[in-house]
């Protein structure tokens, strides 16, 4: 079976009030890693938690509204500035804030996660020019750092069991989902 109708089937089991322990101890046995199918256990939705953080998870949502119609104006000057042709600049940059707006909406683990790591990856631009126009800059840089930590606690709080980049341990070294859920 295919690891997408393996996660299909283990969400349905989880939705019709299986618990995510049963669910870890009945796929166990069926030769599949025991990291691989915890993170696949642990990364399912939970409709409780997802009821519990909607109001946050909204918020999240229409922040990444703003953000893509800003990123949608600003390719769109920018391809502008290169080419004549902007429609393709146009697309490819706003195919990205896309992408994780659809992730956000469907409350998937690895959208929150990927948002995360590239956020991570680029903070490092935002001190190229830093002190030019140091009000701006602080500016950005406190909303960029409060985006993060929001998408890192609604990533957190929706998925208990999911560590940074794998599923939790506890101090005996077993995975929480199998022994905790």
């Amino acid at each position: 079976m295919k690891t997408k109708e393996l996660i299909q089937l283990m969400q349905n089991e989880f939705d019709s009030g299986k618990s995510l322990q049963a669910i870890y101890e009945k796929y166990k046995s069926d030769n599949i890693k025991e990291k691989k199918l915890a993170y696949m256990v642990s990364s399912l939705k939970d409709n409780s938690l997802i009821q519990k953080y909607k109001t946050a998870n909204n918020i999240l949502i229409g922040i990444m509204v703003v953000i893509t119609i800003i990123t949608v104006f600003a390719s769109y000057g920018i391809g502008l500035d290169v080419t004549p042709d902007s429609a393709i600049y146009w697309t490819i940059f706003s195919i990205i804030p896309l992408l994780f707006l659809y992730g956000f909406i469907k409350v998937n683990f690895q959208a929150y996660l990927i948002y995360i790591v590239l956020s991570f990856s680029q903070f490092s631009n935002s001190f190229k020019d830093f002190g030019a126009d140091p009000m701006t800059d602080i500016i950005g840089l406190a909303v960029s750092l409060s985006i993060i930590a929001f998408v890192w606690f609604l990533k957190m709080k929706l998925f208990p069991y999911m560590g940074f980049l794998s599923p939790k341990k506890n101090s005996d070294k077993q995975y929480l989902v199998a022994v905790n859920s």
